[in-house]
């Protein structure tokens, strides 16, 4: 890892505590939410708002809403069941956190967005058992296949770690775990660094991965594949 990375990384971890401790937001009606959802957020963190200023996004982070496991059944929640549900994310590693605990990353008042993808919602609307097994199919793949991995810090597409193990950031993350469910993948973009070019060619130490297939909250976002769902407000 480089040393202008370094530096970065450590300051965005820092923050990310001092914000944990004090922003306990809920952010929704846990009734707008779906297993397969994704949900955009503006973490507080220097790299991050660099994110957002060369993707032109006020979103720099996002997670994918899961079921607590397959003894959820069925296409319809309740409350309870709402409750249980767990948001997956890169961050630092792959791993879950409820609800309450995605949202306290984020400042009161910030914006938030959420995407659905179109066949998942298609699909629940026109094959439930199918969509109940796509529900049960994501928790599997992302607990089998993506829970634990290693953030990766150099943005790279197919970066994997001394082991061999594919490390991840957090849309990348997303991004391919949807697409083990969906019959119309979602597509990596060729990533445009030069709207922050001087930042990016210090965190790179000179080597900026320009034009290399990734994605981030805001091709999510323009996807034609995803639907927005819900935007608003964090709000404790």
């Amino acid at each position: 890892m480089s040393s202008g990375r370094s530096k970065f990384i450590l300051l965005f971890i820092l923050l990310l505590i001092v914000g944990t401790k004090t922003n306990h937001a809920r952010a929704m009606e846990l009734g707008d939410l779906r297993p397969g959802d994704v949900i955009l957020v503006s973490l507080n963190c220097y790299v991050c708002k660099a994110i957002s200023k060369t993707t032109l996004s006020p979103y720099n982070h996002s997670g994918l809403v899961l079921d607590a496991g397959d003894a959820l059944g069925g296409v319809d929640f309740d409350k309870e069941t709402f409750s249980r549900l767990r948001v997956a994310q890169s961050l630092g590693t792959t791993s879950t956190v409820t609800l309450d605990e995605f949202f306290a990353q984020v400042k009161n008042g910030s914006p938030f967005t959420v995407l659905r993808p179109k066949e998942l919602n298609q699909l629940r609307d026109h094959d439930p058992a199918r969509y109940a097994g796509a529900r049960r199919k994501l928790r599997g793949f992302f607990n089998e296949q993506m829970l634990g991995r290693g953030f990766d810090d150099d943005y790279l597409w197919d970066n994997v770690d001394q082991n061999g193990r594919e490390l991840l950031y957090c849309s990348e993350m997303i991004q391919k775990t949807l697409n083990h469910v969906l019959s119309e993948p979602l597509r990596p973009i060729g990533l445009d660094y030069s709207r922050m070019w001087e930042f990016w060619f210090e965190y790179f130490d000179g080597e900026v991965p320009q034009g290399l297939p990734g994605n981030s909250p805001a091709s999510l976002q323009a996807s034609d594949l995803m639907m927005t769902v819900v935007e608003g407000a964090v709000h404790p």
